[in-house]
């Protein structure tokens, strides 16, 4: 792997884990394109790489909240987001089990449908129509002017419902933080708390698949030649370029312009669907 191709796949990675454009469709579309092949041992190593670098992202975004939820000082981002106010005053234990109860509605969902995804990444119709699903979700959301709850007032039964979204979101073409922002801001949560509920149950979510993905494919991570340095270069740009778009993302939510996100994803799923159209 060239350095342009580790900081080039590390840049999507990190823009297209936090924007509500899809990551996985993403993927799918320059495997296509570029003709890489996601079951190598080198692109395993760095997808899990880069997974990690998104991780290390939301650390940076959260700081200090993530230990107890209550931050003591500002960090890089909580000082202009509101991330900080709209965790402060929740009850820890509750927050916890509504972050356990979302990742058990994700994990009954996509485990099921795991084994057949790998058609799905091999059709870009398929990922063109999930786009359009995304992009429709981003632009109905922007319609909704008022989300009056906060997460203490959320609930159990919205975040099982957001979990559901999450895994639902397995599927190339349908945003992970897109789908899970615009269903708890649809149920009602506050947008800031929907982005900051959507981050936190994105951290159980991306080590699950990490792991899964790890386990699944353990023989062929064994036999890996993935240099060091492409890993932890693919691994920091997915993480600065990570806290970029967490950063974008709160803006164009708590304004209301997720719709401007859905629009790219309708421009993308045309491209994609004349491009498949002639090739």
């Amino acid at each position: 792997m060239s350095i342009l191709v580790v900081v080039l796949l590390g840049v999507v990675q990190g823009i297209t884990e936090f924007l509500p454009v899809s990551s996985s469709g993403h993927l799918a579309l320059l495997e296509t394109l570029f003709g890489f092949d996601a079951k190598s041992p080198e692109m395993l190593l760095f997808d899990l790489a880069t997974h990690l670098g998104t991780l290390i992202a939301i650390g940076i975004v959260f700081g200090r909240l993530l230990p107890g939820f209550v931050p003591r000082e500002a960090t890089l981002v909580e000082e202009r987001s509101g991330l900080g106010e709209v965790l402060a005053g929740v009850n820890k234990r509750r927050l916890l089990l509504m972050i356990i109860a979302a990742t058990a509605a994700t994990g009954m969902l996509a485990m099921p449908v795991r084994k057949y995804l790998e058609q799905a990444f091999g059709s870009l119709e398929v990922v063109a129509l999930m786009w359009v699903i995304t992009g429709t979700l981003l632009w109905v959301t922007d319609r909704k002017k008022h989300s009056p709850l906060d997460l203490d007032k959320f609930g159990l039964r919205g975040a099982l419902v957001v979990g559901l979204a999450q895994g639902v979101a397995v599927m190339p073409g349908i945003s992970r933080s897109g789908a899970t922002i615009c269903i708890a801001i649809l149920l009602g949560l506050q947008r800031t708390g929907a982005v900051a509920f959507s981050l936190l149950i994105g951290i159980p979510a991306i080590l699950g698949a990490a792991l899964v993905e790890s386990l699944h494919e353990w023989e062929v991570l064994k036999s890996g030649s993935l240099p060091l340095w492409c890993a932890l270069l693919g691994g920091a740009v997915a993480a600065v370029v990570g806290v970029g778009a967490i950063k974008l993302l709160l803006r164009f939510s708590q304004a209301a312009r997720l719709r401007y996100f859905g629009f790219y994803c309708y421009a993308l799923a045309l491209v994609v669907l004349v491009y498949s159209l002639m090739r």
